[in-house]
Order: C-alpha cells, then sequence, then structure tokens
C-alpha cells in the first residue's frame, strides 16, 4: 500500500479516534502532538529510522506521559500506509491487526507482548541516551539536591523551594541537550524568559538563576549567594496571566 500524505494520514487517525468515542480535549491534544511529529520527519530520512528519531525528538519536548508513547506507536501504520481503511457505515470494523514499530527484533515473530515492548522501548528516550547525557543528568539533578539542601538551611518555607524547584527544572530541561557552561546557561536564561507574560517580574528569575548557577558549578560558596529575600509569590506571580 502506498504511503499517504501525512495530512492524509493524520485525518485518517483522527477519524479512527473519533469513532472511538475520544473527548474533543483529548482530541486536541493528539492533533496538537501529532502535528509536532510531522513537522519534525520533514527534516529526516521518510522510513523506519526517522520516524523513531523523529518521535525521540518531539518527546523531549513534552511531558513524561505514556499517552505519548501510544499515539506514536498508533499513528505510526497510518503514517506508513499499513492501517486498515474505515468500512462502509453500518459494516463493522475488523479488529486491527498489530503493527510492530520500525526496528522491533524479527527475534519475536508473532510474539505480540514482545513486539509492543520491542516498540515502546524504541519510541522511548530512555533507549536513545548517551553517556554524556545521562552525566549532565545525573550532575544537575546533584546540583538541585544540594541547593534544596542549603534552602531547607536557611529556613526557607516548602511552598518556596517547591516554586524555586519548579523553575530551575524549566531552566535546565531547556537547556538539556547543549554542553553545560556559562555562555548555554545564560541562552537558557533568555529563552525561559521569553515564557513568562510579564517583563516588570522578570528579575526575580533572573535572580532566581543566577543563585542556583553556584550549585551548578559546584562553587564552595554557593550557599552564600541563596536570595532568600525572593518570596513564593514573587515566583508565583512571575508565571501568573
Amino acid at each position: 500500500m502506498s504511503r499517504p500524505q501525512p495530512d492524509q494520514a493524520l485525518e485518517q487517525y483522527l477519524e479512527e479516534l473519533k469513532r472511538r468515542g475520544i473527548a474533543n480535549k483529548q482530541m486536541t491534544l493528539s492533533r496538537h502532538f501529532l502535528r509536532h511529529l510531522l513537522s519534525t520527519l520533514r527534516d529526516l530520512p521518510q522510513d523506519g529510522a526517522g520516524y523513531r528519531k523523529a518521535a525521540e525528538l518531539t518527546l523531549r519536548n513534552f511531558p513524561e506521559d505514556g499517552q505519548f508513547v501510544e499515539l506514536i506507536r498508533e499513528f505510526f501504520p497510518h503514517w506508513n500506509g499499513e492501517a486498515v481503511a474505515a468500512p462502509p457505515p453500518g459494516r463493522p470494523a475488523a479488529p486491527p491487526a498489530a503493527t510492530p514499530m520500525p526496528g522491533a527484533s524479527s527475534l519475536g515473530g508473532d510474539n505480540t507482548a514482545l513486539q509492543d515492548a520491542l516498540s515502546r522501548m524504541h519510541a522511548d528516550p530512555w533507549s536513545q541516551a548517551t553517556l554524556i547525557q545521562l552525566e549532565r543528568q545525573a550532575h544537575q539533578i546533584k546540583s538541585m539536591n544540594k541547593y534544596v539542601e542549603e534552602l531547607r538551611k536557611a529556613g526557607m518555607e516548602e511552598s518556596n523551594i517547591n516554586a524555586r524547584l519548579r523553575l530551575i527544572k524549566l531552566l535546565l530541561f531547556t537547556i538539556r541537550d547543549v554542553a553545560q557552561n556559562t555562555d548555554s546557561y545564560r541562552t537558557g536564561v533568555d529563552q525561559v524568559l521569553t515564557l513568562f507574560p510579564h517583563q516588570e517580574r522578570w528579575h526575580v528569575f533572573v535572580s532566581l538563576a543566577r543563585e542556583f548557577f553556584y550549585f551548578l558549578a559546584n562553587d564552595p560558596e554557593a550557599a552564600s549567594k541563596l536570595q532568600k529575600q525572593i518570596g513564593t509569590a514573587d515566583l508565583l506571580n512571575l508565571v501568573a496571566n
């Protein structure tokens, strides 16, 4: 079967979701995610390997949620032209055959459970992580743990600590794929600032990012750089509409 145009494949899959009775909110989220996936696919090989790579890159921009991995798995046969066309009105649809994702091992044969496990593994960012990425993330987590420890020693409330940590995690997520240095950190701060609606409050995040940088850099004097004057209300107002 020939492969349909990407937009045609998307609409075909969304029609299938509609027939299942999927809620409108979920339909909108599915459309949004899959449009990102198709946009990423434009610059990659139009084969199984390209689909896996696009899936990996797209998942990085969305929260960790099994529903997105499921969307990737279900959409593949539609994108690849292997999905069964919808039956005429009034005729029940035949149950769809399980379609293994590209890269699934032939050792699985017709073992659907194994093929499904391999498909989910290939689509999950875990299987694509490099040693450098893991070491970078481990360093970031250690830095955040030390940061939280010092905030608690300074007597900060848990609500304040949680608000700070949430924003710092957003910053680290923004620079997750680049070398950790002063320039990339500054660039990440600038990128996050554009997400906040009120420029007059940007100084709050700048102060927050400045204090955490000393922890990320393993500065022995990091604890003395804490900006204790940043209140919980300041942090919450930063992201308020």
